[in-house]
Formats: structure tokens, sequence, C-alpha cells
């Protein structure tokens, strides 16, 4: 065999191996986050618990947009004005999968057979609506004030 034709055969197996572009996932739902508050909770101490852990909630659209994730049960916790234990049972679902999210974790998978907010407290069950706002202290308020506005939330824009 002549060099050329070992040196042709060699590029032209690493040219067939090459991958051929690069693409991006396919958007396959619509986020109407309008519904959702925009992504900016109602009560003042998530909002703080927002700012102060600095959640990344692009990619938790971004898995609902891009990998058909059901985040209708969570529109109560950026509208309604509650905190209690479901409140941060439901935070921590999304703080958790944001993180997944963000790392790729869940790339073209479909997450639409998920099944969140199925802890169930059993007969404990009233613990979950504990207020727990009634632990916080009324003279932190315009500290926890402070903090909120000082950290910048961004918009939530999903491409």
């Amino acid at each position: 065999m002549k060099a050329t034709t070992i040196l042709a055969s060699a590029l032209a197996a690493v040219a067939t191996a090459a991958p051929t572009a690069i693409t991006t996932p396919e958007k396959r739902a619509v986020v109407d986050l309008g519904a959702f508050n925009n992504f900016n909770f109602a009560n003042q101490d998530l909002q703080y618990l927002l700012a102060l852990n600095k959640f990344d909630l692009q990619s938790f659209a971004q898995l609902a947009a891009f990998n058909k994730l059901n985040i209708g049960d969570f529109q109560g916790l950026f509208v309604n004005n509650n905190f209690d234990i479901n409140s941060l049972l439901q935070l921590q679902q999304i703080a958790l999968l944001s993180q997944l999210g963000g790392l790729g974790l869940f790339g073209n998978f479909d997450l639409s057979s998920l099944q969140l907010n199925v802890f169930n407290l059993g007969l404990i069950g009233g613990i979950g609506g504990f207020d727990i706002s009634s632990l916080v202290d009324q003279s932190l308020v315009p500290q926890i004030q402070a903090i909120i506005q000082q950290t910048e939330i961004t918009a939530v824009v999903i491409n």
C-alpha cells in the first residue's frame, strides 16, 4: 500500500466519525410565565430565600419548555402569599430541579411523566400548613426587604 492511500483512508475515517452539526434542543412547550407571577414569589419570605440562595429559575423554566416538565403544580407557590412547610418542600423541589437542569443532567429526556408534589405527610398532614412566617421576627422585615432589593433577580428568558 502506498502512503497516500493509507493517509487518505485514515482521513476518510476521521471525517465520517466527526459530528456533522451541533443541534440545539427543540422547544416542545410554551410556558406562560404570567401565570407564575413571572417567577417572582408573592410571599416576601420566599422572595428572600430566592434572593439569598440565587436559584436558577431559568433552568427550571427551560425544563418546562424543552423537557415537558409539568410545572403547573408549582403555580400556587409563586402567586399565593403562603409561607408554610408545604411551600418550603416545593421550593426545595424547584431548587433541586433547577440545579440538575442547569448541569444538563436531563438532556433531551421527556419529563412529562415525572410525578412531583407526591410527598404525603399522612396523619401528620396538618403540619404542612404550619405558618412559618409566624416564626420570623417582624423587626427583621426591613432587613429582609433590603436584601431582596439589593439582589438583582434577572427575568427568566426561554430561548
